[in-house]
């Protein structure tokens, strides 16, 4: 059994930690927080449910960087605090921009085999920046789209009303507004969309519309209950699975970005990923829509990154 580290013990980080005890993949699990009392309160909670007989036994304690020198995973949640009046990611870049920086000038001094996954907002951002300490690049993963291909694939299966696991999609480009759905690609059970409703007898689908609400359902949730937390936890425990298990798993992630000419970035694509961390991203043909809409995803990062380089440390 291996070691896990989390870093950032909000609502984000909480809920990853109730998540990732049932995997059964980790013997040990360190808390890492500004707010030790927090970390310790969360640690605290967490042992409680090990008397129960459907829970695993795990070492969750408080910890310091140097606990993670032998850290198999290593997730950054942390973030600086939101407004629920204002749900922009973008807002929260220059406040993460230094903790990711304080975060990462540690991490490297202790270890570089650890694969780091980063969920803190802006996350395409905050990919590119980590990628700037000395750390290998191909275990440096954002989580990216993930989270928006979950969604698009349940808002496209809510429509025909089927399971949403019956629907092949994913979204490419930048985690918020400037996300891409990429429905040149998207089938049911390898079905064309035209080949499904017409064999169903279901009304014809409202691309634009779906296309709309992939991020807004997101601000609906940040809006209503003031955080979102669930959705991208089992999102981080997929991955880290998917990871861990060496399953060579596909996945719309961020990291470091070269693929269609697009540089000094980093978005979402198709990622192939196994133990080691990425293996592959996929430059996939895109249609004109989809490659405009990349390209504006890409320049709006790029823009977002320059903007936050502009201050001093």
């Amino acid at each position: 059994m291996s070691k896990l580290g989390i870093v950032g013990l909000g609502r984000v980080g909480s809920q990853i930690l109730t998540d990732v005890q049932n995997l059964n993949l980790f013997s040990e699990i360190i808390l890492i927080d500004t707010n030790k009392e927090v970390a310790s309160g969360e640690a605290l909670d967490h042992s409680h449910i090990q008397g129960l007989s459907n829970s695993t036994n795990i070492d969750i304690r408080v910890g310091d960087y140097q606990e993670l020198a032998d850290a198999s995973f290593i997730i950054i949640a942390s973030s600086a605090p939101t407004d629920p009046n204002e749900g922009d990611r973008v807002l929260l870049a220059q406040d993460n921009r230094q903790m990711i920086e304080a975060v990462m000038s540690q991490i490297q001094q202790v270890t570089q085999e650890a694969i780091v996954i980063l969920i803190s907002n802006p996350v395409d951002t905050i990919t590119y920046i980590a990628n700037r300490f000395d750390y290998p690049a191909h275990k440096l993963i954002g989580t990216g789209t993930s989270l928006e291909t979950s969604r698009f694939k349940t808002l496209i299966a809510n429509h025909y009303k089927i399971d949403p696991k019956n629907v092949e999609a994913f979204v490419i480009g930048e985690h918020g507004q400037h996300a891409v759905p990429v429905w040149s690609k998207v089938r049911i059970h390898g079905m064309s969309l035209d080949e499904f409703e017409a064999l169903t007898d279901v009304p014809e689908i409202d691309k634009a519309n779906i296309s709309a609400k992939v991020d807004q359902v997101s601000m609906d949730v940040f809006y209503q209950k003031g955080w979102t937390n669930a959705a991208i936890s089992k999102v981080t425990v997929n991955i880290i699975q998917a990871i861990a298990l060496n399953q060579r798993s596909i996945i719309p992630l961020t990291t470091i970005n070269y693929e269609f000419g697009l540089t000094d970035s980093a978005f979402s694509l198709p990622t192939l990923i196994d133990r080691e961390g990425v293996i592959q991203r996929f430059e996939i043909k895109l249609n004109q829509s989809e490659w405009i809409q990349l390209k504006a995803a890409h320049q709006y990062i790029k823009q977002t990154i320059k903007q936050v380089s502009k201050t001093d440390k």
